[in-house]
């Protein structure tokens, strides 16, 4: 959403005379923001703001039916004070709020930025300047905020669109501001946030690219582009259609993507920005991704040297050989079979001082949580000593096991206990401590713990992306044919064999012969570090922990992703903290036996 910073506008007699005009005789105490003082300000506040005019809601036949309504609204962050607004309902959201003197202060304090209106109350999204006040049900609550304006939008040239229809016809929907193909929609980075939204407005007999190419708000690509709405995750709206049956509706925006280099270069930009590499100190601390990166990279020079064949050849080749190409992940709601098990299943989120990041984690017993030992080293930063990691992940972390909509993405989250005394690097696990805040923890899998399949699928349930949940069935590796499976991959398509047998004896050596691993395929890659990894039968065989990627010219390549064994993390916390584990493992099962007898 964004708005235009409020200027005075044109007052005259004649206005004054036709703003009396809008509202039946009701006592004075109710009459906020159209008695006689203000009107004799506004008229003291004439300013030549003829090209200004020209982009504001033009005015609307007058409607002796119009009556005043009331919202409240808020100031920023201080939501303990709200003001009450009275005003016409022919009047646009725009004008009705530059009648409050504490919104004109906030203007002229943020003279560099544009108004924001998230509605909090009665109404939800970030509203549109010119929608009619009459779309606004009566007592909403709206919050103002300012972001900072974009740099093609100059001063006195509003970015709201245009209102020039009777507002009896105005129907109202919301548009999710990320789309779901290309994900940059909205021009304000504030709004480009996984489950915001849009209240978007349009007239009756007005198409839908109609009223979200009028709403500014959106880039400009919307007007030439292929695109149409979802709704409910199952039907497809084109923009075609007129807005008349679109009241109270929540979109998405797919967008056709198309062949020429430009769009594919703008496409490539985007899907770039979503991709948060580990940070180098994080890769240095766990020695396997370090040796393994370096051995992938040397073998890549020599191999490129010996073929003749350019790096990005090379590159997709192996992509093709170890990396899935067809994304298949599914919303967990739809898969019937795992629906039980993906209740224990959390996204975990912090905001460290301005270090942000989200993961997956599960719960394990009781309170104890599982998730990666390098998701904790994000979290608390490069640096600290030890001693006060617990107190850091405490403060800033917290976990939400319902975000199965965009809309229930921080609902009834959970803090973390100031505890963290289970840990491996090698194995790449963590154990943290959910606080008791009354209410009820999902049910612990420690109870379905079963050794990795030799073959077949295997379903992982995160968070991809920072996104809702959801699962993805994946093809499992065995052990014993990692080696081969290359082997037979690289022979058919390189024809030096030499390097296919260098590849596959000397890339990945401690992942192809690793025992406590699984390693697998899947669309599953940031963000959902710390997931579980479940068998057809629902139980929990390993913890998804890391991947390996290779950058060249600014786009990544997932070559292979992996997952710690549970049955490895159980043995190695056994043998290093055997009082937790009989605790928490042993004790919990037996009091099980003990009450279902």
């Amino acid at each position: 959403m964004s708005g235009q910073k409020p200027r005075s506008q044109k007052a005259d007699t004649e206005k004054n005379m036709e703003n009396v005009d809008f509202f039946p005789q009701v006592p004075k105490e109710q009459q906020h923001g159209v008695g006689t003082s203000q009107m004799k300000a506004e008229s003291n506040e004439k300013k030549s703001t003829q090209h200004q005019d020209s982009h504001l809601p033009k005015k609307i036949p007058r409607d002796k039916t119009m009556w005043p309504k009331k919202i409240y609204v808020i100031l920023g962050k201080n939501d303990n004070m709200k003001y009450e607004l009275t005003y016409s309902e022919r009047a646009s959201l725009y004008e009705a709020l530059n009648t409050l003197e504490a919104v004109k202060e906030n203007v002229k304090s943020h003279q560099s930025k544009e108004m924001l209106v998230k509605g909090t109350k009665r109404i939800t999204g970030y509203l549109n300047l010119a929608m009619p006040f009459s779309c606004i049900p009566n007592e909403a609550t709206v919050n103002v905020t300012f972001s900072k304006r974009v740099g093609e939008q100059k001063e006195g040239n509003p970015i709201f669109g245009q209102q020039d229809r009777p507002n009896t016809d105005c129907v109202k929907f919301y548009v999710y501001a990320v789309g779901k193909t290309i994900k940059r929609i909205v021009k304000y980075k504030e709004l480009h946030e996984a489950g915001n939204k849009l209240c978007v407005f349009g007239f009756k007999g007005e198409t839908i690219k109609e009223a979200l190419c009028k709403d500014h708000r959106f880039l400009p690509f919307l007007e030439n582009s292929n695109w149409k709405l979802i709704s409910n995750k199952d039907s497809i709206i084109e923009n075609t259609q007129v807005v008349d049956d679109m009241e109270g509706k929540v979109v998405e925006i797919t967008i056709e993507k198309r062949r020429s280099p430009r769009v594919a270069a703008q496409n490539s930009e985007l899907e770039q920005s979503r991709f948060h590499v580990l940070k180098e100190y994080i890769v240095e601390e766990y020695p396997c991704l370090k040796r393994e990166r370096e051995n992938f990279r040397e073998n890549l020079k020599k191999e490129m040297k010996a073929t003749g064949k350019k790096q990005t050849t090379l590159v997709n080749l192996h992509r093709t050989n170890f990396g899935k190409q067809t994304k298949n992940s599914t919303p967990v709601k739809t898969i019937k079979l795992l629906s039980r098990v993906s209740d224990s299943v959390g996204f975990l989120h912090w905001d460290n001082n301005g270090n942000v990041g989200t993961a997956t984690c599960f719960v394990f017993t009781g309170p104890y949580i599982f998730t990666c030992r390098h998701v904790v080293d994000l979290i608390v930063g490069r640096g600290v000593e030890l001693r006060k990691w617990a107190d850091i992940i405490s403060h800033c972390a917290r976990v939400t096991f319902s975000y199965e909509e965009f809309e229930s993405k921080y609902h009834n989250s959970f803090s973390i206990e100031s505890w963290f005394e289970i840990s491996d690097v090698d194995l790449d696990y963590a154990v943290l401590k959910l606080k008791e805040n009354g209410q009820q923890v999902p049910a612990g899998l420690y109870n379905g713990i079963a050794p990795a399949p030799a073959n077949g699928l295997v379903y992982i349930i995160g968070h991809p992306e920072g996104e809702r949940k959801s699962t993805d069935a994946c093809v499992t590796i065995p052990q014993s044919e990692r080696s081969e499976t290359c082997d037979r991959n690289m022979r058919e398509l390189v024809p030096e064999l030499q390097f296919a047998h260098m590849y596959t004896q000397n890339s990945f050596r401690e992942i192809l012969h690793n025992p406590n691993v699984v390693t697998y395929d899947t669309t599953f890659y940031w963000g959902s570090s710390g997931s579980p990894v479940f068998d057809s039968h629902g139980s929990v065989v390993a913890m998804h922990t890391a991947g390996f990627t290779e950058n060249y010219r600014e786009r990544t390549f997932h070559i292979i992703e992996f997952g710690s064994a549970m049955k490895a993390i159980l043995s190695d916390i056994k043998q290093k903290h055997p009082v937790w584990y009989e605790q928490a493992c042993v004790d919990q099962q037996e009091e099980e036996m003990l009450s279902q007898e």
